[in-house]
């Protein structure tokens, strides 16, 4: 009996030992998880996926389509995402091969030139619609502003609220600097050239968010005026937005509603992009066919983007 017991030990502690080696050595690791099979069978890992660049505005819609293609947590995809700089800044970094897509607004003319003096082209697909709303302080009493007055006010020929039917004081008119996309966007809609009048430089701001903020919070807020789009204003910088105020123009407002039918006047497509000479199976191209899939703008409306049809 004692033989067998000692045996028992025996054997007891030889498997402990074994235990506690195999715990000491490092375990390997797990694969990376696939994403999910798209058109013609291909899947996305993380090792394969497209380097995106574009506008901040479409930020969250970037983060969507992570997240679906690659089939992980929101928060995991964000940290996948990184959209900064000016939009003029991204298209130019896709020519220069730092990004493989962009998710962005309609290109400045200086991305336009860079591109042909690189020798560059861009392949570029409309994937919704956004807009270029006018924004004063929510304590201004002045609500609408038509076309003219807009015009008026940036080329220095209306100069007091108390024109619009506001108060007595001057309008503190800013703008955006020459390569944000909303400033690319109010260059489109209002083609002032050299009638544009030339801004104090504290009234050139350099960010949306610094934009909202003049409106919103600074000095003198209530006298102020500025331009931004419509979904990064209203989805993505609601804080400031409850200070703030979107004024209708030419008697409309700006709701998806309108900017989906046109109604507002000044509505403008967003785009994916990549470079034209991608062959059809590179992952960004299959990427970029995914993007202007019904599934991705099922996507997008879940964002509260206005996705076309």
């Amino acid at each position: 009996m004692r033989k067998k017991s000692l045996l028992s030990c025996a054997v007891l502690l030889l498997a402990l030992a074994l235990c506690l080696c195999a715990c000491g050595q490092e375990q390997p690791q797990s694969p990376p998880k696939p994403g999910v099979e798209l058109v013609g069978g291909f899947t996305f890992t993380e090792e394969n996926w497209p380097y995106i660049g574009g506008s901040l505005a479409l930020l969250p819609l970037a983060e969507a389509v992570t997240a679906a293609a690659l089939d992980i947590p929101r928060a995991e995809a964000a940290e996948l995402v990184r959209l900064e700089n000016s939009t003029t800044w991204n298209y130019n970094q896709l020519v220069n091969g730092e990004f493989d897509l962009l998710l962005a607004y309609e290109p400045s003319q200086e991305a336009l030139d860079y591109a042909t003096e690189k020798g560059f082209e861009w392949e570029m697909q409309p994937i919704g619609r956004d807009a270029l709303v006018f924004i004063a302080n929510i304590n201004n009493p002045v609500q609408e502003l038509s076309s003219q007055q807009i015009t008026d006010i940036y080329t220095g020929k209306l100069t007091d609220w108390s024109a619009l039917g506001g108060n007595p004081s001057a309008i503190i008119p800013y703008q955006r600097n020459r390569d944000g996309g909303s400033q690319t966007l109010f260059d489109l809609f209002f083609p002032l050239g050299d009638e544009l009048m030339e801004p104090p430089s504290e009234q050139v701001v350099g960010s949306m968010i610094g934009l909202l903020e003049v409106i919103a919070d600074y000095d003198n807020s209530v006298d102020a005026l500025g331009y931004t789009v419509y979904y990064y204003l209203t989805n993505m910088e609601t804080d400031k937005l409850s200070r703030s105020q979107v004024l209708a123009v030419d008697g409309v407002e700006a709701t998806n509603e309108s900017i989906a039918s046109g109604e507002y006047p000044y509505t403008n497509d967003f785009y994916v992009v990549i470079p034209a000479d991608l062959p059809e199976d590179d992952p960004a191209r299959i990427l970029f066919n995914w993007i202007c899939s019904d599934q991705v703008k099922e996507l997008g409306e879940n964002e509260n983007y206005v996705m076309l049809k």
